[in-house]
């Protein structure tokens, strides 16, 4: 398979916005040595086959040999296009998929009730590429790669004529985000999920407030060069769809599949950087961690190996760009019958962004959040051919669309959660959003 070392910037986020714009272009780049957990980032555009799927249960998968609709299970309609591609790129190293999962597939996996409407954009989409420009941030190199020549020469030749350095972004407007719910409103939600931990309903309940602004799918790289090339989080992506874009930039890893070890990094427990060394000191903040750390012991012991689950590291605090966590690592080895669907059937959602016990805690946020979360809390994550596979969670996400931006920000409420503090917590978390909108440029007059 053609693989040529190039030379380009090491942050591929800036390919962007160089040129015309290319159709479902896909970034995976976290802008340090902890990128995607290997250092690694990637960029490709230009899929050779795509896979989405409705909330009506409906799945259109396109190719050059057109549209081809099924009906049935989300996640096996993702192993499904997994094995076909497998089976026509193995050994392509240029090659993989990159595979957006909404929130709202929580009801493909466990029977619950719906208040809500269903998001406009897909509950599933994957995309199938036969070539990447892929970076190596601990050796400073990039490569280009391809599973045929043909595609190598044109994408040889499309990087040759963008040219260095990047072009400036253009400018645009600042812009300002606005809550879709009052401080009094916030409030009241936390209130009701401390009733509901209070009459024994959960132990702790993950909610949020969705946050808008007057952006759309034009202005995602843009944003881009405002919002994760500046404070970049380990687990940064960004993936573009017929008529949304969805703009990561998560510290959270949920799942890393490679052969038959996976493992998953929840983290819970916030501060700012300078007062990092709380963390391990707050009995509220461990609680609430320990609580996610055993309900992910438990999601990975329904598809590993007996015994085989362990914590290697616990509540470990790690600070990221404005922020700092307590993070811990999951490990297990899993059962030979196991899939990709099988495993993301068992962590998904992940248990960070819902609250234990995960089911009541599901339909509690459903019944308290004003909306439906869509792709914010889901997943977003590559899958190569040669059996791995990396998922972030989808927190500290922008979801662009015609109707403008939205993000969500939240945390987790436990027993003696306090509303005025668990509401500044959500704007700590949005606060390198914040700040980048505000960068942004004015236009020239």
């Amino acid at each position: 398979m053609p693989t040529q070392e190039i030379t380009r910037p090491m942050r591929l986020a800036a390919l962007l916005r160089r040129g015309e714009r290319r159709p479902y272009r896909a970034l995976f780049d976290g802008g340090d040595v902890a990128s995607w957990g290997d250092g690694s980032a990637r960029y490709s555009d230009t899929p050779v086959a795509t896979l989405t799927v409705h909330a009506s249960g409906w799945a259109c998968r396109r190719d050059a040999g057109g549209m081809r609709w099924r009906w049935g299970d989300p996640f096996d309609a993702l192993d499904a296009f997994v094995a076909d591609a497998r089976a026509a790129y193995a050994g392509a190293e240029g090659a993989g998929i990159a595979a957006l999962l909404s929130y709202d597939l929580k009801h493909a996996v466990e029977r619950l009730p719906r208040r809500l409407p269903w998001p406009e954009t897909p509950l599933l989409f994957a995309a199938l590429y036969d070539w990447s420009v892929y970076s190596d941030y601990g050796s400073g190199r990039a490569w280009l790669a391809a599973a045929d020549a043909r595609r190598f020469d044109a994408q040889r030749q499309w990087l040759a004529r963008l040219g260095e350095p990047a072009p400036p972004a253009a400018p645009m407007p600042a812009v300002s985000v606005t809550p879709l719910l009052s401080k009094r409103a916030y409030f009241d939600l936390v209130t009701r999920a401390l009733e509901y931990i209070a009459a024994g309903d959960v132990y702790q309940v993950n909610v949020a407030q969705p946050l808008d602004a007057a952006l759309g799918c034009g202005d995602t790289a843009a944003l881009v060069d405002a919002w994760l090339q500046r404070a970049p989080m380990p687990f940064a992506g960004v993936l573009e769809g017929e008529t949304w874009s969805v703009v990561a930039n998560s510290p959270e890893c949920l799942l890393t599949l490679d052969g038959r070890r996976v493992a998953t990094f929840p983290i819970k427990g916030t501060r700012r950087p300078e007062r990092a060394s709380e963390l391990p000191r707050d009995a509220k903040e461990q609680a609430e961690h320990v609580m996610i750390v055993d309900l992910e012991r438990n999601d990975l012991g329904r598809v590993c190996e007996i015994g085989s689950v362990v914590v290697p590291t616990l509540a470990a605090v790690r600070s990221f760009p404005g922020v700092a966590h307590l993070e811990s690592e999951v490990r297990g080895e899993l059962r030979r019958d196991t899939t990709l669907a099988g495993v993301l059937r068992a962590v998904f959602p992940g248990g960070s962004i819902t609250g234990a016990p995960k089911i009541r805690a599901m339909q509690i946020i459903d019944e308290l959040e004003p909306a439906p979360r869509g792709f914010y809390t889901g997943a977003l994550g590559w899958i190569d051919f040669a059996g791995r596979a990396r998922f972030n969670i989808a927190i500290r996400t922008a979801t662009l669309s015609p109707h403008g931006m939205r993000y969500w920000a939240g945390g987790g409420i436990v027993a003696d959660s306090d509303p005025g503090r668990e509401y500044a917590e959500t704007w700590l978390k949005a606060q390198s959003l914040t700040q980048a909108l505000i960068s942004l440029e004015r236009s020239a007059a």
